[in-house]
């Protein structure tokens, strides 16, 4: 799994942890993967994002988590520790990008911050 693939799996993780994908969110991934990937192909990033969907919509809680969890694993790999450092920002503004921080994501968010080491901010 690439870069591009492993970060565009975690961000789908964050915006289905609430039980909904919009508009806002959708943007807020575009612009972090045009900001982290500036040579990534769009097509390419969509047909992630669309894979990534029907994965995790796939699997049962327990299932996901272990998955996100491997996720997380991976980008700790192919990431250097600048990059996971830009990329607790563009979480966080992925999460507040529909206005509203859902318990559910504070739950993966927890989840990516210690098992990454980093620290993401929320308005909640």
């Amino acid at each position: 799994m690439s870069p591009l693939e492993s970060v565009t799996h975690l961000f789908a993780a964050v915006q289905l942890s609430d039980g909904q994908t919009g508009y806002e969110e959708r943007v807020s991934w575009f612009k972090a993967i045009s900001e982290l990937f500036p040579e990534h192909s769009e097509q390419r990033a969509e047909r992630f994002l669309k894979e990534a969907y029907n994965m995790l919509n796939s699997k049962n809680s327990k299932d996901r988590e272990g998955y996100i969890i491997k996720l997380l694993d991976r980008i700790k790999v192919l990431m250097p520790k600048g990059e996971i450092k830009k990329l607790c920002l563009k979480i966080s503004r992925l999460i507040e990008a529909d206005g509203i921080v859902m318990s559910s994501e504070i739950e993966i968010v927890q989840l990516i911050s210690s098992h990454l080491g980093i620290k993401i901010h929320t308005d909640n």
